[in-house]
């Protein structure tokens, strides 16, 4: 059943009506500060997040900028301090360069005090760094010659150390001078007795032997005394023949035996200082034509007694 209305009701409903109109609005202002407070907040998180942000991201390039200055210090440092392999290696150099120095300097001291005053006025003549034409060369060094006698011409090849590629080039030869040396040459023919000789006494009083093939067995008891000085029969030369006038009659002509020494030079007489200039000029090429321009490094003329007087090649 509906309970009856009272008497009472409207005025009750009015109060109540008026006290939630009042209440309201304070609520809502509470709710709308608590709402603004926590936009605030919200704000004031992002806002510090965003400074932190900034903070981290200042802070952490600042640390790979010093740890990539660090690397590049390091690096630098390792650069300019080389490893103790190397210090050795460089002191090592300094002290070779230093010895070298001071070997060429002792060298060229000793040099001029063993040298004459005429030795050294000659040698002022030879422009220094200049390669000589060999007509110009021959001229300059009869006038260079210090001795009191007839001095012999002689050309020096320096020879390249490596050789053409397939080439069969020896080390010594016969090369046959169309004016001869200039020198006269005792030639002798070995036999039994001489060997017995030479093998007990040492002695060799000529400058050329000759022998047959058939007593080369004979003759290798000597080679101990006649291969340092030169004088070994060889079939290169031409020294081992069956038909040793026809050999001794070729060396009178002018044939004669080169061969290329230690240092990988030739060393050959061409002639007499007093013989014209084109018969030592003559000479001269047919010693050069030995080799092919290629195997020259260098060649000198000179005369017994003087400097040495450099070539140019390139006009051979």
């Amino acid at each position: 059943m509906a309970r009856p209305k009272t008497i009472n009701q409207p005025v009750e409903e009015e109060k109540l009506a008026e006290a939630e109109a009042e209440i309201m609005p304070h609520h809502s202002a509470e709710a709308s500060f608590d709402e603004s407070a926590g936009n605030v907040d919200e704000e004031a998180e992002k806002e510090t997040a965003v400074e932190e942000g900034a903070d981290l991201d200042q802070a952490i390039p600042a640390e790979v900028a010093a740890i990539h200055v660090g690397n590049e210090s390091a690096s630098a440092l390792n650069k300019a301090e080389p490893s103790k392999l190397e210090r050795k290696k460089e002191a090592k150099a300094e002290r070779q360069a230093a010895k070298s120095e001071k070997i060429a300097a002792t060298k060229e001291v000793e040099s001029k005090s063993r040298r004459s005053k005429k030795y050294l006025a000659a040698r002022a003549k030879v422009e220094p760094g200049k390669l000589y034409q060999l007509a110009e060369a021959l001229t300059l060094v009869k006038e260079l010659s210090m001795s009191k006698f007839d001095g012999s011409v002689e050309i020096h090849l320096r020879l390249n150390k490596k050789k053409a590629k397939g080439s069969t080039e020896s080390s010594r030869g016969v090369v046959h001078l169309p004016h001869g040396t200039g020198k006269e040459k005792k030639v002798v023919v070995l036999d039994e007795k001489m060997i017995d000789e030479i093998a007990k006494t040492k002695k060799m009083d000529f400058d050329i032997c000759i022998a047959s093939p058939e007593l080369m067995p004979k003759v290798a008891k000597i080679a101990k005394i006649l291969g340092p000085k030169g004088k070994m029969p060889d079939p290169k030369s031409g020294t081992v023949t069956n038909d040793p006038k026809k050999v001794m009659e070729e060396i009178k002509s002018g044939k004669t035996e080169y061969r290329v020494d230690a240092s990988n030079i030739v060393h050959q007489i061409i002639g007499k200082v007093s013989w014209e200039d084109a018969k030592l000029a003559d000479n001269a090429k047919v010693v050069m034509a030995i080799y092919p321009k290629s195997r020259l490094n260098s060649a000198f003329i000179t005369a017994s007694i003087a400097p040495s007087i450099p070539l140019d090649l390139s006009k051979f």
